[in-house]
């Protein structure tokens, strides 16, 4: 249950952060403040926690390797949406005179 709710956790997060890439105006504090300080790193502590959870198992159970699968999905989506915010931050930083 873990693994999926990371998976959902990111998706959004990913969604998020591509709204704010392709439409500007979603671009503001309360969106950057979710995807950077709630969104990645819950699904990725989520994710970390199902591979922690299943570290000493070796056979190839398949609810095991589905758990793992959407784990590392997971925190792919999260570093991804992560790096587009960033990039985003960087970007407008740069545009605004000093």
């Amino acid at each position: 249950m873990l693994a999926l709710a990371g998976v959902w956790i990111a998706l959004l997060t990913f969604l998020l952060s591509l709204t704010m890439l392709v439409h500007r105006p979603a671009f503001t504090d309360v969106t950057v403040t979710i995807v950077l300080y709630f969104g990645s790193p819950g699904a990725m502590c989520l994710a970390g926690l199902v591979w922690w959870a299943h570290r000493k198992e070796t056979g190839p159970e398949p609810g095991v390797r589905a758990q793992r699968l959407q784990a590392a999905i997971a925190i792919a989506l999260a570093i991804l949406a992560a790096g587009i915010v960033y990039a985003l931050i960087i970007a407008s930083e740069k545009l605004e005179p000093a």
